[in-house]
């Protein structure tokens, strides 16, 4: 398989990351033994780097194009919004690279594009800010799959609906088209010629490690619907079971004995999430305006009684979040006893032993902030408890 796609330096504060991927070294990484002897084409100021280095070490061709800015992605947790250095506008671009071949894996650069001219053709343009149309600078295929998350569809189409603007792509493409489309919580979705839509579940993780999961999707979704010929159905399933486990254990490439293992996001999700912690620092108080504006980008309804004025209707149907940092344990009984909630979930970074002491509470403990709001927003029957950490 070709891979087009970045490789820039990524670094986050916490959990700590520090390594040299972007979405096109990530997704070598990811299908290094799914497609031994895959191709990387990217820019590089050298093929001497350290991302250079592991994947070829890992059997992976690397065709890089000179360029010589560095650009690094800075996460201060792994579901904020990167800082990107330099600034995105003031990159020089590039030549585009051209890559030719039966499979080809096409991902967005920020210094730059790629040609492509394939048999099948992932195209994962990892922007929702004008996203470049895939035949708009010369790129061919016979068969194509668009892999993008709702909002990225829909700029991509210029409709507000997805299943509109589905519709709109496939019926106007110059080739063959399916569309995977990325739901985060709620999966993914496959919309393909004169054929109903089809879900396909997320899949469980202990833990949840977000950065570059997209990457991971796209580069195992192009192995098994391009080279191993599945449909795009049992795919995006196999896509969707690795990246639960690249969350859980942020290694690549995936273990593939691990996928059978994988239990997939069902039943109903909470309608509400109250988000409950203390505001006495602007630091706690951040943290709860962090996972109130994050959970909601999740696309859950989330307050919280030190920031919001809540209704008793709200509190139907919720699961509730706790931030320990500044709380003692009579606080969180209290907040824990106050409502019937279907889900409890405890930030607990400090990893205290007063809060693991709280055993009548019924709440799982999770040391991890990106962790606890995704176990917060999955459905209750979904939950199991976390390896490494501490049931209340």
């Amino acid at each position: 398989m070709h891979i087009a796609g970045g490789l820039y330096h990524e670094l986050c504060e916490t959990p700590k990351w520090n390594g040299q991927f972007g979405s096109g070294g990530r997704a070598a990484a990811a299908v290094s033994v799914l497609s031994p002897g895959s191709t990387l084409h990217t820019y590089a100021q050298s093929d001497d780097n350290p991302g250079s280095d592991i994947l070829t070490a890992m059997g992976i061709r690397i065709s890089s194009t000179y360029s010589d800015t560095p650009i690094a992605f800075a996460y201060f947790h792994p579901l904020s919004q990167p800082h990107i250095e330099p600034k995105p506008a003031l990159i020089p671009q590039q030549l585009p690279i051209r890559v030719a071949g039966d499979v080809v894996l096409r991902f967005g650069f920020l210094e730059g594009s790629a040609i492509v001219d394939a048999e099948l053709a992932i195209y994962d343009p990892q922007t929702a800010h004008r996203p470049e149309p895939f035949g708009a600078n010369g790129s061919t295929a016979k068969r194509l799959a668009l892999v993008m998350n709702e909002l990225e569809l829909c700029r991509y189409a210029g409709c507000a609906d997805v299943t509109t603007a589905a519709a709109n792509v496939m019926s106007h493409g110059k080739q063959k088209t399916v569309i995977v489309v990325k739901r985060g919580v709620r999966g993914v979705t496959i919309y393909e010629p004169n054929v109903e839509p089809i879900n396909v579940p997320a899949y469980y993780s202990s833990r949840v490690f977000k950065i570059g999961t997209g990457d991971v999707f796209s580069a195992v979704f192009a192995s098994y619907w391009g080279e191993a010929g599945m449909s795009a159905v049992e795919a995006a399933d196999l896509a969707s079971r690795s990246v639960s486990a690249y969350c859980e254990t942020m290694i690549l490439p995936v273990r593939t004995e691990l996928l059978n293992m994988r239990k997939p996001v069902t039943g109903r999700a909470p309608s509400r999430i109250v988000l409950y912690g203390s505001t006495s620092t602007i630091g706690r108080r951040y943290t709860l305006e962090e996972a109130r504006f994050r959970l909601k980008e999740l696309g859950i309804e989330t307050v919280s009684p030190q920031l919001d004025e809540i209704p008793n209707s709200f509190f139907n149907d919720t699961s509730l979040l706790i931030v320990a940092d500044g709380l003692t344990p009579m606080d969180i009984r209290r907040f824990c006893a106050n409502r019937p909630y279907g889900t409890i979930i405890i930030l607990d970074e400090e990893q205290r032993h007063d809060v693991a002491a709280l055993s009548n509470s019924g709440a799982t403990i999770i040391p991890d902030f990106a962790s606890s709001l995704y176990h917060a927003a999955w459905p209750r029957a979904c939950r199991h408890t976390l390896a490494g950490c501490r049931d209340a």
